[in-house]
């Protein structure tokens, strides 16, 4: 629920964190693209405003999350990172030549299918976490899955390692990973094929903290862009909800247990409904079928009819 103390705990430090490493006491949208306005300069903010209005309103954490990423990596990689040409590491080990941040932002996409957000923002928030993370570490030699559990393995060792030697890989946009390479137990005479590796610590760098830290920290209201005021002709929140796909949710989420508190219902604009998904400690306190209940919601509020047809199905709707 909202009052879920892990919840609430891990929201105190994300503004925590927000505020160490962007020094913004709130983390409102407001806050953001006015510090925007100096740190990347008054053109290519308003470009980062335009294609945030692109994401869905249930999505908007993921292109402000990115902003925020940018403004901590330009501050730390200076206004040059812009128009100097991004490289990236391949999963085959190679460093690829991917453009210009200037480009892709102006561009306004790099792959529409895939992207999140519906702009090229978490694109570069990736490209800006994984410079910094160059910057401070070195380059890394090689991917690591962080969802593997194995620590041994799991790199390809260039022909001149030899045990004591500490190598970097990447485990993620702006992770690091220290690897040590090892010999291998029993095992006899020379040369690379005797020699392993083994994963020690890991580190986020804070460019890319930053992006999951503002995503919590802001996650606890409707995220308004600059010039959206609550209640106005402006705030894209205030849309009316089809009333039968809204009766049906909150009947449903009665019936499954949510109190009158949270709900606040029934629900006639997509504010008050995603004010009572934060409420109800959606995803984090309610699992299980409340998920498809949770697809439902975003479906309705992001006018993804097909989403919401399928989830309405699945709860008996």
């Amino acid at each position: 629920m909202a009052g879920d103390p892990d919840l609430e705990r891990t929201r105190r430090f994300s503004v925590a964190e927000v505020k160490r490493i962007l020094g913004l006491t709130e983390p409102t949208a407001d806050r953001l693209f006015a510090r925007g306005r100096t740190v990347l300069g008054q053109d290519r903010a308003n470009q980062c405003l335009e294609l945030a209005k692109l994401a869905p309103l249930t999505r908007r954490h993921i292109p402000t999350s990115a902003i925020a990423s940018l403004l901590a990596g330009t501050t730390e990689l200076g206004p040059e990172w812009w128009s100097a040409s991004h490289r990236e590491l391949t999963f085959e080990r190679e460093w690829a030549e991917r453009g210009a941040p200037n480009k892709l932002l102006a561009a306004g996409h790099d792959d529409p299918e895939k992207e999140e957000g519906g702009s090229c923002l978490a694109l570069l928030g990736e490209w800006i976490s994984d410079d910094g993370a160059n910057k401070a570490w070195g380059l890394p030699i090689d991917h690591v899955d962080a969802n593997d559990a194995a620590v041994d393995g799991r790199i390809v060792l260039p022909d001149d390692a030899k045990p004591g030697d500490r190598l970097t890989a990447a485990y993620g946009p702006g992770g690091r990973v220290w690897v040590d390479v090892v010999e291998r137990e029993g095992a006899t005479g020379n040369g690379p094929g005797l020699f392993g590796s083994r994963l020690a610590e890991h580190r986020l760098h804070d460019v890319a903290e930053v992006r999951a830290a503002w995503a919590m920290a802001a996650s606890a209201a409707p995220v308004r862009l600059p010039g959206e005021m609550a209640g106005r002709a402006s705030d894209p929140y205030s849309a009316k909800l089809d009333a039968g796909d809204s009766r049906c949710l909150f009947e449903w989420a009665v019936a499954n247990g949510a109190n009158a508190r949270e709900l606040a219902g029934p629900w006639r604009t997509k504010d008050a409904l995603w004010s009572a998904r934060l409420r109800m400690g959606l995803l984090f306190s309610r699992p299980g079928v409340w998920i498809t209940f949770d697809e439902a919601l975003v479906g309705l509020i992001d006018d993804d009819r097909e989403a919401l047809s399928i989830a309405l199905a699945a709860l008996g709707c």
